[in-house]
C-alpha cells in the first residue's frame, strides 16, 4: 500500500505529509482548496510531465515523495524484480524532483532512473482513475488479462500461447528444412561432385602450410647441399676442420694437465666440447645424407598446393572451411533421403501438433465466450448501483481479432479481448478509453474493480471524479462499493459527497489559507469532532448548525457500522 506521501514545493504546498491507511483513504475540502495538488503530485511521482509552473514561486525546488509497503504482496515484488528494483524490508520509494529550469530527476529507492523506468514501477503500483493515461485497464492487454483471470482461464491462455510459440518455432524449422532439401535436390549431382572432389583430397587442417615449407626446401636443394658440404669440411677436414684443431689443443692440453693438477677440470670440458662436436658432425652428415638420397618431387609438391588453391578459389574459404564444407556436403549428401522421407515424417508431425492445438484453441475460445454473459451480468449490476440504470458492459476479441484473415499454416492467436460500455439502450457501445467523462469512467472502472479485487494485482487505487453528476442512494451505493475495494486493496478518493467521504477509514482535509501575505494549501487528518464538522460541511455548506453535526455524527455511525473510525497519528502540515 501506499504508505505515506511526502509533497514539498509543489504549488500552493510549502510542505505537507500524508500518513495513509489500509482501506479507504477520502480526501474533502472546499472548491479550489487544492485537492488537484494531491492528485497531480502522484501523478508526478508516476511518470507525469513536470510542468515548471508547478514549481512553487520562491522555492529552490518542488519534491514529491511516495513510500509504499509491499508486506504480503509477493507478486508485486517479483514483478519489481523484473524491473531490476531491490527493495528494502519490502518498501519501494519513489521520489521525483523538479527544478526551476524545468529540468526533472526521478528516484527509486534512492537511484536515480530514467522517467520510462519510472513509469513502469508507477503502474504496478498504483491505478489512478480519473486520468486516462494511469487506468491500466484501458489497455486491450490488461483487460485480457483480467477477464481470463475472473473467467478462470488465465493459466489455459498462457499455455496456449507456450504452445503456439513452440509451434511457430518448429514451422520455422520445418520450412527452412524444406527449402534445404528443395535447394540440395535441385543441386545434387553439383554436392555429390563437390563431395567427391573434397573427399579424394583427404585434406589436413595443416597440410597447406607442410607442403609450403616443403616446396620451398626442395626448390633450394642444391644450395642446402652446398651449404651442409661446407659445414661439414670446416668441421672435419684432416688438417684445418674444428675437429682436427680441437684435438691438437687437447693434446697440449693434457700435457699441461700431467704438470698441473689444476688445469684437469680444463681438460674435462675440452673433451666435452670434443664430444659435442662429434655429435654435431655426424648430424651435418645424416642430414646431408638425407638430402642426398630423398626423390626430387618438387613438382608432385607444387601440383597439390596448386589443387588445394583451385579448391579455396571454387568454395572461396581456406583449408579449414574446406575441411569444414566436407563434413556438410556429406551430411547434406545424406540427408537426401529418397522422395524426403525423413522431411515428411516432421511435416507430418507439425500437422498432428497444429490440428491438436486448433481443437485446444476451439475449446477455450467457447469456454472463454460462455462467461462473457455472466460478466456482463454481474458488472451491469454494479453498473445500475452506480446510477447506470440502463447502463452495459460487453466484452469480446477486438476488432484487429475479428478482421484478422488466418493463414491456415500459421497457428490461430489468442485473440484479445476489449471492453465496451454502453452508457444507453440503443447508442452504440464504445471501448472503455472512449468514454470522455471522468466521471463515468471512474464509475465504470469502480463497477470493474469491485468485481476482483482480490485479484487485482496494483497497490493502491486512486478515484476522482468518481462522485460527478451523482447523488442520493448512487452516492450511497458509490461509498459502500469503495469502501469494499478497500476490504481489499487501498483506495484514495477524492470526493465531495458526504455520503462517501463518511465510509472512509482515515480523512484528511484538504483546505487553503493566508500566512505571511502568501496563500498556502494544508492537507491536515481529521478526527472525531473535526471529521463530524467537515461531513456537516459537505451536508449543508459554509453553514453549519448543531442539527447537520448531528446528521453527519449519525452518517458516520451508519457508515461504519457503529464502530469508531481509524485513528492515526494527528498531523497537520502546510
Amino acid at each position: 500500500m501506499l504508505s505515506s506521501l511526502s509533497i514539498e514545493g509543489v504549488a500552493l504546498v510549502e510542505r505537507a505529509s500524508l500518513d495513509f491507511a489500509p482501506g479507504l483513504n477520502v480526501l474533502t475540502g472546499e472548491t479550489g482548496a487544492g485537492k488537484s495538488l494531491v492528485l497531480g503530485s502522484i501523478g508526478l511521482i508516476l511518470g507525469d510531465r513536470a510542468d515548471p509552473a508547478w514549481l512553487r514561486p520562491g522555492a529552490p525546488k518542488a519534491a514529491v515523495e511516495a513510500t509504499f509497503d509491499l508486506a504480503g504482496r509477493p507478486e508485486l515484488l517479483r514483478a519489481l524484480q523484473e524491473l531490476e528494483v531491490e527493495t528494502e524490508e519490502d518498501r519501494v520509494v519513489l521520489r521525483r524532483e523538479l527544478a526551476p529550469d524545468g529540468k526533472s530527476r526521478a528516484f527509486v529507492n534512492g537511484r536515480g532512473v530514467l522517467l520510462a523506468q519510472l513509469r513502469a514501477v508507477g503502474d504496478l503500483l498504483v491505478d489512478l482513475h480519473g486520468q486516462h493515461e494511469h487506468q491500466t485497464l484501458l489497455h486491450v492487454e490488461r483487460q485480457t488479462e483480467f477477464f481470463d483471470s475472473w473467467a478462470g482461464v488465465a493459466d489455459e491462455r498462457r499455455t496456449l500461447e507456450t504452445e503456439r510459440a513452440a509451434i511457430l518455432a518448429e514451422q520455422r524449422r520445418v520450412e527452412e528444412a524444406a527449402a534445404r532439401f528443395e535447394r540440395d535436390r535441385a543441386e545434387e549431382d553439383s554436392l555429390r561432385a563437390d563431395l567427391t572432389e573434397l573427399t579424394e583430397i583427404k585434406l589436413d587442417p595443416g597440410e597447406e602450410e607442410s607442403l609450403l615449407r616443403e616446396r620451398d626446401r626442395l626448390a633450394h636443394r642444391e644450395r642446402l647441399l652446398t651449404g651442409l658440404g661446407e659445414a661439414l669440411g670446416h668441421v672435419s677436414d684432416d688438417e684445418d676442420g674444428a675437429e682436427s684443431r680441437l684435438k691438437r689443443a687437447l693434446k697440449a692440453l693434457r700435457s699441461a694437465a700431467a704438470l698441473d693438477a689444476g688445469l684437469k677440470p680444463l681438460t674435462e670440458d675440452g673433451e666435452a666440447i670434443a664430444e659435442s662436436l662429434a655429435s654435431f658432425e655426424a648430424r651435418l652428415d645424416a642430414e646431408r645424407g638425407r638430402l642426398l638420397e630423398e626423390p626430387l618431387d618438387l613438382d608432385g609438391v607444387e601440383a597439390r598446393l596448386e589443387r588445394i588453391h583451385r579448391l579455396k578459389r571454387k568454395h572461396r574459404t581456406d583449408v579449414q572451411g574446406l575441411v569444414a564444407l566436407r563434413e556438410e556436403l556429406a551430411e547434406r549428401v545424406q540427408a537426401l533421403d529418397p522422395g524426403g522421407k525423413e522431411l515428411e515424417r516432421h511435416q507430418r508431425a507439425l500437422r498432428s501438433r497444429l490440428a491438436a492445438y486448433d481443437e485446444r484453441h476451439r475449446r477455450f475460445a467457447e469456454r472463454r465466450a460462455e462467461r462473457f454473459a455472466a460478466f456482463a451480468r454481474d458488472v451491469g449490476a454494479r453498473l445500475r448501483r452506480l446510477g447506470f440504470g440502463s447502463g452495459a458492459l460487453r466484452v469480446g476479441p477486438t476488432e484487429d481479432a475479428r478482421g484478422r484473415d488466418r493463414v491456415p499454416i500459421d497457428p490461430i492467436p489468442i485473440p484479445a479481448l476489449e471492453f465496451s460500455f454502453q452508457p444507453n439502450p440503443g447508442e452504440p457501445a464504445r471501448p472503455l478509453k472512449r468514454i470522455a467523462s471522468g466521471g463515468e469512467l471512474s464509475r465504470v472502472m469502480l463497477a470493474i474493480k469491485s468485481l476482483m479485487a482480490e485479484r487485482d494485482q496494483v497497490a493502491c487505487l486512486v478515484f476522482d471524479e468518481v462522485d460527478q453528476g451523482i447523488g442520493g442512494s448512487v452516492a450511497e451505493e458509490v461509498g459502500l462499493l469503495l469502501r469494499g475495494l478497500g476490504e481489499r486493496r487501498q483506495v484514495l478518493c477524492i470526493t465531495h459527497l458526504p455520503l462517501i467521504a463518511a465510509h472512509g477509514a482515515r480523512h484528511f482535509q484538504v483546505g487553503k489559507a493566508t500566512k505571511a501575505g502568501r496563500t498556502v494549501t494544508s492537507v491536515a487528518p481529521l478526527e472525531g469532532a473535526e471529521r463530524e464538522r467537515e461531513i456537516a460541511r459537505l451536508l449543508a455548506g459554509a453553514k453549519v448548525t448543531d442539527t447537520t453535526v448531528r446528521q453527519a455524527r449519525e452518517l458516520l455511525t451508519a457508515a461504519t457500522g457503529g464502530s469508531v473510525p481509524h485513528r492515526g497519528p494527528r498531523k497537520r502540515s502546510a
